[in-house]
């Protein structure tokens, strides 16, 4: 399935959710919810979906059949526009199905989620030499979170017949914990973030746990090749299983299927909106306010996490003005970071780290007319993120490891005009999709600000072919694509006797 044409893809889209969700109860099950509800200061309440490839491609499913989105409610005003059971109607809108919040406390939210998921399991998998803490308490909060979905999740399927869709790393018991209690399910389960190799994951005090959990599924979904091989490698560690063919495992009496399903952006959507005039006013807006005109403009924009090579970045700007003294005044390192999970204490250092090397390369190298390193904090609006993407020389991914990183390819999607070069960290899920993307090592900090250098050498025009052949990728492979995938590969799974 291709989606070069929108309109052709749109109805190839909508046929598949008929003809493979159509007739079953469509159950999703995320930690992050696609509406929230907040507070304004005036007392007044707002609604805001959540930003992400994943609700643009399951919004359109879920009203088409009807279904229930099950997540954690974290808005400040959640309660009170849900009803007594912590279901509502969304889109809000264009009602067409149900969101159904799970209340969770400030203890089990900070076990689950700021403990185990992300202080575990999050740099377990992402192996950015982050070293995971396993806490007992944060295991046994996990443990009760993803109990209390499978309370929920259970109550609303019980026997119907259903597609239970499970999203990422947060909820790895859950397929296990509810295969008994829905016997006519089946279960989808997609794993956002890399899987690690096998002796990385035995180190793992509840590893079996998790992996009896996860063969729960029917199919069990990841982005790459690679990380499917390394799923099944880690399955050695545990007793009765068997892997036959090329992507199935066997356990006494279930089968689980583990395929790749590398994610992606809706590309039309993203180049439509970098093209508006909108986009013009901020392009020339970010000119003006950061006096850089003539610059060669090295973009990075993620959220602040060690595992996309924030400070890798920065080390390489340094090694770049301490080597090449004829780049100063020339290049302007631009950063748009979005504060991540500050309460972990890896985050905060982190940060730290951070602010202090770029005060130190501002300090050594800027003065009043120049200053390298410009770095933009907190939420930007849409249009602002695309027209960084415009702005860029390169748009530098320097991921330490990433499952696929979608900022790649919607500044590939964002470049009407065919310009810029997007240097690609060979860690990341996109750089195996897009072999022959410019890819780097970002461990090796001086080979790093070297290849920034010889870009800044090229004419404008020396990698149209390449941007050109990397969007018709992009155009070609979008979520839309990522979801008819998944529906096409359940379409004929029926639910296995446990």
């Amino acid at each position: 399935m291709t989606s070069g044409d929108p309109d052709s893809a749109s109805a190839h889209f909508e046929a598949l959710i008929h003809k493979h969700v159509a007739g079953r109860l469509l159950v999703s099950v995320s930690n992050r919810e696609p509406f929230i509800h907040t507070y304004r200061t005036d007392g007044s309440i707002a609604v805001t979906a959540a930003v992400g490839g994943l609700t643009l491609a399951l919004n359109p499913v879920m009203q088409a059949v009807g279904g229930v989105w099950v997540a954690h409610g974290s808005g400040d005003a959640d309660k009170e526009t849900a009803d007594s059971n912590g279901q509502l109607q969304v889109p809000p809108e264009n009602p067409g199905y149900t969101l159904q919040r799970v209340w969770l406390d400030k203890q089990e939210f900070n076990g689950y989620y700021n403990g185990f998921a992300n202080q575990a399991l999050w740099p377990l998998c992402h192996i950015a030499y982050t070293k995971p803490v396993f806490r007992n308490e944060h295991w046994q909060a996990y443990k009760a979170v993803n109990e209390k979905f499978a309370d929920i999740v259970a109550g609303i399927v019980g026997n119907r017949e259903a597609i239970l869709f499970i999203q990422d790393y947060h909820f790895a018991l859950l397929p296990g914990i509810l295969r008994k209690r829905c016997p006519q399910a089946v279960f989808l389960h997609f794993w956002h973030i890399p899987w690690p190799p096998a002796d990385v994951f035995n180190i793992c005090p509840w590893k079996n746990e998790i992996l009896e959990g996860l063969l729960g599924n029917d199919l069990f979904g990841v982005h790459t090749p690679q990380y499917a091989l390394r799923f099944k490698e880690a399955l050695k560690h545990l007793p009765s299983y068997e892997c036959f063919g090329e992507n199935e495992v066997c356990k006494p009496r279930h089968q689980t299927s583990v395929k790749a399903f590398p994610i992606s952006i809706d590309f039309h959507a993203v180049s439509e909106r970098a093209n508006s005039l909108e986009c013009d006013l901020a392009v020339e807006k970010l000119h003006n306010h950061f006096n850089i005109s003539g610059k060669f403009i090295v973009l990075g924009l993620d959220r602040i996490d060690y595992t996309k090579g924030v400070l890798e970045r920065l080390q390489a700007i340094e090694s770049l003005l301490e080597r090449y003294p004829d780049m100063h005044h020339k290049i302007v390192f631009m950063y748009a970071g979005l504060p991540s999970r500050t309460d972990i204490p890896a985050y905060k250092q982190l940060h730290d780290a951070m602010n202090e090397l770029e005060r130190r390369i501002n300090g050594q190298y800027g003065d009043d007319s120049w200053q390298p390193v410009q770095s933009i904090s907190g939420h930007l609006q849409d249009t602002d993120v695309l027209a960084l993407y415009r702005l860029a020389d390169v748009c530098v991914v320097s991921s330490l490891e990433d499952g696929m990183n979608l900022v790649a390819k919607e500044f590939l999607a964002a470049r009407n005009d065919e310009q810029g070069h997007l240097l690609l960290s060979q860690f990341t899920g996109a750089a195996w999709e897009m072999p022959d993307a410019e890819t780097f090592n970002p461990f090796a900090i001086d080979d790093f600000a070297d290849r920034l250098v010889a870009l800044s050498q090229k004419e404008p025009s020396d990698g149209t072919a390449l941007m050109r052949q990397l969007r018709s990728h992009v155009r070609n492979h979008t979520i839309f694509d990522w979801m008819g995938s998944i529906l096409e590969s359940i379409g004929e799974l029926r639910p296995h006797a446990s």
